[in-house]
């Protein structure tokens, strides 16, 4: 178990088989020498912390904001895939703010913006932003998508949340060109943001390509979150690697205060081992997640075969978000709001 409040990213197995020359993070917003952390699954650390960045190749590693970052000290790993891991580990003495990530390699600098966040100290209570299901392409209302979700990422922005969770269907069609749209108008959010897929978003790997792993998890504080991903599931065990991947995470936040699931749906016939790994065995405190397009009700208060909490958030498209209080008392939905205008 790290230490309390260290960030920990583990890439997802089948990340590893993207082709390293179909990614830049570059004007067409895809990821290239940095696959992690990047502006949808950034890093929250104090001075002096330590976080891992999973790039295609080794390079000189730095933090920028308007000029030259903190200082990293940097140890290398080797992984599979043709993937390498840097633990890098933040100056003491490090400035709070927010900092895009710099890969400076022999063909130029890969650029992640929004990758990392220093913080002074982590608050016993904070809030968390829930945004869902955005659908970006879609023609759903009057008003276009993207200037609903523009108006969704303000109201978020002014909420004072310490991050924003962003559960999938970003798109309606999983295209690059959507991909692009959702990321521009994200990227204007001053909070980190944390995403994952919807089943609207994997078309072929643009998702992979946009936004590198389809599960992971981080603490932030006391507090551990993972998000997974449900695009495909089965009634029974699909002996997938995010299988294996859930069984890591759940294992190294069990000593977390509260354990928090976060991803875009949940069904009671999605694969019985994940189940037993987040519900049964050892169960999550919370799970919050979207698709339904709706709140749940009174008769939907936690998963059917455990004793896990959920909260489901209205649809982003729809004007929507949700808050949510989290503290020493538990995790506590807000009622949602709606932050948009659909006309």
């Amino acid at each position: 178990m790290a230490a309390e409040g260290e960030i920990m990213k583990r890439p997802l197995a089948g990340l590893l088989l993207i082709s390293a020359a179909a990614l830049a993070r570059q004007q067409d917003g895809t990821l290239d020498v940095i696959v992690t952390p990047n502006s949808g699954v950034p890093v929250i650390l104090l001075p002096g912390q330590s976080f891992d960045v999973v790039l295609t190749r080794r390079a000189d590693l730095h933090l920028a904001n308007d000029g030259p970052g903190p200082a990293l000290a940097v140890e290398w790993y080797d992984m599979p895939g043709d993937r390498v891991q840097a633990r890098c580990v933040m100056d003491p003495d490090a400035e709070p703010g927010e900092y895009a990530l710099e890969a400076v390699v022999d063909s130029g600098v890969d650029r992640n913006p929004r990758a990392v966040y220093i913080r002074r100290a982590y608050p016993d209570y904070y809030l968390v932003a829930h945004v869902t299901d955005p659908h970006i392409g879609s023609a759903r209302h009057v008003r276009d998508a993207s200037d609903i979700f523009r108006d969704v990422i303000a109201a978020t922005n002014e909420s004072k949340a310490a991050f924003a969770l962003i559960t999938g269907d970003l798109t309606q069609d999983g295209t690059p060109e959507q991909l692009q749209e959702f990321l521009r108008i994200m990227d204007g959010c001053t909070l980190p943001t944390f995403v994952c897929p919807g089943n609207h978003d994997r078309a072929a790997l643009n998702y992979e390509q946009f936004f590198g792993p389809l599960a992971y998890m981080f603490c932030f504080g006391q507090d551990g979150y993972i998000a997974f991903d449900t695009k495909d599931y089965l009634p029974a065990d699909e002996l997938g690697a995010q299988d294996a991947d859930l069984e890591v995470f759940r294992r190294d936040i069990k000593a977390a205060r509260w354990s928090i699931g976060f991803t875009h749906r949940y069904e009671a016939i999605m694969g019985m081992r994940s189940q037993i790994v987040l519900f049964l065995d050892n169960p999550l405190d919370h799970l919050i997640f979207g698709h339904w397009h709706r709140a749940n009700d009174d008769t939907e208060e936690a998963v059917p075969w455990g004793t896990t909490p959920i909260t489901v958030t209205p649809a982003a498209v729809d004007g929507m978000m949700r808050l949510f209080d989290v503290s020493a008392q538990g995790v506590k939905p807000r009622p949602p709001q709606r932050v948009a205008a659909l006309e």
